[in-house]
């Protein structure tokens, strides 16, 4: 058998004295669930035994006793355990109801219950006895005996825990000595409703008790009213100490609703005081809700540069940045990478949250200092506005909303306020119908491909021509690259449409001379597939598929794809010429390149912008301009072409000036592959 344990131990020693009461201590059962099943006997003395016969061995289900007297006592044991108190009942001691029957007080300890029993019918209060003395005493829980006017009566010894003092202090004082003054409404209100309940009724609340001079603790009480009770005539009070798991839940909670590297609110919290927000805003005709979306430009580049310990440093300041630029009754929160939110309540109408909206982006512009970088940091911050309606829309809503603003303004060169409105959102649903049309453009065979033809200038022969990208869309017809390019961009595809215009133009090209044309294409690769690592072994397995000469097949590139890292588009170019292929500077003049960039990438072909040649003849400096480059290009030995030649005279200057070839309306404009094929032949 089992030690016993404290409890056992203390109840027991005190029944030696009265050897004529019997005592059981029982344990409960449950199911999977947690529900109460069934008690099983844990001790009964001898003296129990005698009084309640034979059965009462550890180990017995209480439902199981002789009798029926177990299934007599189930349901007030099954009370007890979970509201806590006493009872006294009269129970048969066998099977013959002619038998004086028992009296039995009972009292809920833990998951214990015990019972104590007394033939006479004489006990009085088992609180009174030494064996229900000794049992409260001993119990975790504390037990406080309130009169009906508040004065406390008895506080068992385990309230010295929680108190911080011998709860003898507390015997004739009112309840509200011993409450925390911010919870003392609460617990008046509980003891009332107390007061008030019906007998084996339970009334719950936690508040805080006072601990020592300085410090409180959280307790969670279950009060009963045992007004009509025979020898208590008071309420009882069963009250733990609660402090650690609310303390976790607490923080648990913060967790749940705060960003855990800046301490701003999250989504979560964000969204619940939003549609607050917008609920109150419901009830005002004049009141709007504005939300912001704020995304730092470039953050990225911080990330990869300086490390991330770097880019959490710079988000925890931009956070306190944004909570102090904002109103006091404002919600800041941080949505997730370097994205923030700010909802601002009753503002008027856009001109307000406009102005709110520059104030944040002069808040977040000035320089930062991070510990351990010498140099200041400078962030721009684009900001996309919503402001809500009257009846306002819903919280999911406003904040779509306000993130199609934000995508717009990062669209539009980033660094800006963007507002919402119809026509935005009608601008961002064509976009999505248009990006999804473009998904399917490649799936569906509707890209084609148009060849404008170059003229060298020395032979007066077409010799090449440029692979010009077309989607023939089934609503809108044959579009132009500037209808589309960029939003494939923006969205992925634009590496997906080069490796399928690549592989199109290099089998034109075997095409041609399976048909006894010598030609050569040129394909216009973005900084995107220039940088692509892909790129050069898709070129190798493309030429090696179609058994095609390398130098048929000329890469083009901008400036703005040049610049957009130098030091990789020159080791690229090296790369690309050492392979067979040659490589082109598209646009030439009217980006970021100085004529000292024609000596530092190693290019083949300067391809001269139409914007110098539309004005050549008419215009001195775009004549000059025209001329010192075809100079420069000459002594650099790179071959030069001019774009957009649409008269004559054009043509023939080019040609006085030393051009080595032309393109343009005037020479050809794009066509399909067999009519270039016939106009040839």
């Amino acid at each position: 058998m089992a030690e016993l344990d404290g409890t056992d131990a203390a109840l027991l020693q005190a029944l030696n004295s009265h050897p004529a009461h019997g005592a059981v201590v029982v344990r409960v059962v449950r199911d999977r669930d947690g529900a109460v099943r069934d008690f099983v006997i844990e001790r009964a003395t001898a003296a129990a035994a005698r009084l309640l016969g034979p059965g009462l061995a550890p180990g017995v289900s209480i439902s199981r006793l002789a009798g029926g007297r177990g299934r007599e006592l189930l349901p007030e044991l099954t009370r007890l355990l979970t509201e806590g108190g006493w009872a006294h009942l009269r129970l048969a001691p066998g099977t013959d109801p002619a038998e004086q029957r028992v009296d039995v007080d009972v009292i809920g300890v833990g998951d214990r219950v015990v019972c104590l029993l007394d033939p006479g019918a004489t006990r009085p209060l088992a609180l009174q006895e030494r064996g229900f003395r000794a049992l409260v005493e001993s119990a975790v829980d504390v037990i406080e005996v309130i009169d009906p006017s508040g004065v406390i009566r008895y506080v068992s010894p385990g309230g010295r825990a929680i108190l911080g003092y011998p709860p003898e202090r507390l015997l004739g004082r009112h309840f509200r000595a011993k409450i925390d003054p911010r919870d003392v409404a609460l617990v008046q209100e509980a003891f009332e409703r107390t007061l008030a309940a019906q007998p084996g009724e339970v009334v719950e609340a936690e508040f805080r008790v006072r601990h020592g001079e300085d410090e409180f603790r959280w307790v969670h009480a279950r009060g009963s009213n045992h007004l009509q009770t025979p020898g208590i005539h008071a309420v009882v009070v069963n009250w733990r100490d609660v402090t650690v798991p609310l303390e976790l839940r607490s923080r648990l909670e913060y967790a749940a609703t705060h960003d855990a590297l800046t301490g701003l609110a999250n989504r979560t919290l964000f969204v619940d005081h939003l549609e607050l927000a917008l609920a109150a805003a419901a009830r005002h005709a004049g009141s709007r809700v504005a939300v912001l979306f704020c995304d730092l430009d470039r953050f990225k580049m911080v990330n990869d540069s300086l490390g991330h310990p770097a880019g959490d440093a710079l988000l925890r300041q931009v956070g306190r940045r944004l909570h102090e630029a904002v109103r006091p009754g404002d919600t800041v929160a941080r949505l997730g990478g370097d994205e923030f939110a700010l909802l601002c309540p009753e503002l008027v109408d856009y001109v307000h949250a406009h102005g709110l909206a520059e104030r944040i982006m002069a808040a977040l512009e000035g320089p930062y200092r991070l510990e351990g970088i010498p140099q200041e940091l400078l962030v721009g911050t684009s900001v996309g506005v919503a402001l809500s309606t009257y009846p306002p829309q819903s919280a999911e809503q406003l904040l779509q909303e306000a993130d199609t603003a934000l995508y717009e303004a990062k669209r539009r060169g980033r660094n800006r306020v963007e507002l919402f409105s119809g026509r935005l959102r009608d601008s961002v649903t064509d976009r999505l119908g248009l990006e999804t049309d473009l998904r399917r453009a490649l799936e569906n065979g509707q890209l084609v491909v148009q060849y404008q033809p170059k003229l060298d200038l020395h032979e007066n022969r077409v010799f090449s021509a440029e692979a010009l990208v077309r989607w023939d869309h089934p609503e809108h017809g044959l579009l132009l690259p500037s209808a589309f390019l960029p939003l494939a961009e923006e969205t992925g595809l634009l590496s997906p449409i080069g490796e399928w215009v690549l592989r199109t133009a290099a089998a034109q090209v075997a095409a041609w001379a399976h048909h006894g044309l010598d030609m050569s294409v040129q394909i216009n690769f973005s900084n995107q597939e220039l940088n692509d690592p892909g790129m050069l072994p898709l070129m190798e397995e493309t030429l090696a598929a179609c058994a095609i000469d390398p130098v048929k097949l000329e890469v083009e590139i901008t400036e703005r794809a040049a610049a957009a890292d130098l030091a990789r588009t020159i080791e690229t170019v090296h790369t690309v010429r050492a392979r067979g292929s040659h490589v082109a500077l598209d646009d030439f003049g009217t980006g970021y390149c100085s004529l000292t960039w024609l000596q530092q990438i190693p290019v083949d072909t300067v391809k001269l912008d139409q914007t110098f040649i539309l004005r050549l003849g008419e215009h001195p400096a775009s004549t000059a301009i025209v001329e010192s480059v075809l100079r420069l290009s000459d002594a650099l030995g790179l071959i030069t072409v001019a774009e957009g030649v649409e008269t004559a005279a054009q043509l023939e200057q080019l040609r006085e000036l030393g051009c080595d070839s032309a393109q343009g309306f005037y020479v050809g404009r794009p066509m399909w592959a067999d009519d270039l094929e016939k106009a040839m032949t």
